[in-house]
C-alpha cells in the first residue's frame, strides 16, 4: 500500500509573485513616462513682438480678436471683387474693428486707413484714445506664395507716450491718460515698423495654453 501525502493548497507564494510583476510593470511604465517627457519651455519672444495672450489689455485683445476675424472676411471680398476691400465699405457691412458704435469707442474708437502694396492690403488703426487701447496695423496678404511672410495675417500694435513709444508691455494701458495719438507709420515693411515702434502681435503657446485658447 502507497501512502502519498497532498499538502493544502495555499496562496501565498501566487500572491507573492503577483505583486512582483505588479511592481514591474509599474516601475517600467514610470520609466518609458520619464524618458518621452519633454520640457515644458515656452517660446521666446524676438525684441520686436508682444504676446497677445497676456501684454495686451482688454480693449486691446478685443481689437485684435476682431481683426483676426476681419482679415478672414477681408480676404473673401479681395478675392470675389478682385479688388481691395475700402475702410468705408468694411464700415457699411458692419465689420468690426472698422464698424462704428459704442464698443467701437471703448476700445479706442481707432480711425482707419487702407494702404494697398503690391502683395498685401495694410489696414492701418490710429487709436482715437491711446490710454484705452494702442495703434493696431493689419496685413492680410493677397499673394501667399509671393509675400515675404508666408501668406500669413501679422497684427501689429503701436503704444504712444511710455518709454520707446511703445508705454510698456504689462498689458495695464490704462496709465497714460495724457498720451498722445500715433502718427501713421511712414513705411510698413519690418524693419521701418520696429524702428517707428511698432510691434508685432503674436501667440506665444506654452503648457498653459490649453485647446480652447489654441483655437482662437
Amino acid at each position: 500500500m502507497t501512502v502519498q501525502v497532498v499538502r493544502p493548497a495555499g496562496a501565498g507564494h501566487e500572491t507573492l509573485w503577483v505583486s512582483f510583476a505588479a511592481a514591474a510593470v509599474l516601475a517600467l511604465a514610470a520609466l518609458v513616462v520619464g524618458v518621452r517627457a519633454q520640457p515644458q519651455a515656452a517660446a521666446a519672444l524676438a525684441p520686436h513682438q508682444i504676446d497677445a495672450r497676456t501684454q495686451l489689455n482688454a480693449a486691446e485683445q478685443g481689437v485684435h480678436a476682431d481683426l483676426l476675424v476681419a482679415a478672414e472676411e477681408i480676404a473673401a471680398l479681395h478675392e470675389s471683387d478682385q479688388t481691395a476691400p475700402g475702410v468705408e465699405q468694411l464700415r457699411g457691412i458692419g465689420l468690426p474693428p472698422f464698424s462704428q458704435g459704442p464698443e467701437t469707442r471703448a476700445r479706442g474708437g481707432h480711425e482707419w486707413r487702407l494702404r494697398a502694396q503690391a502683395h498685401e492690403l495694410v489696414y492701418i488703426g490710429r487709436s482715437a484714445a491711446p490710454e484705452l487701447a494702442a495703434s493696431f496695423l493689419l496685413r492680410v496678404p493677397t499673394d501667399g506664395a509671393a509675400h515675404a511672410h508666408g501668406g500669413e495675417v501679422e497684427i501689429w500694435l503701436k503704444r504712444e507716450g511710455g518709454a520707446n513709444g511703445e508705454g510698456g508691455d504689462g498689458g495695464d494701458g490704462g496709465d497714460g491718460g495724457d498720451r498722445a495719438a500715433a502718427a501713421w507709420p511712414e513705411a510698413l515693411d519690418d524693419p521701418a515698423l520696429m524702428r517707428q515702434g511698432w510691434r508685432q502681435v503674436v501667440t506665444r503657446y506654452d503648457a498653459g495654453v490649453t485647446r480652447k485658447d489654441a483655437s482662437h
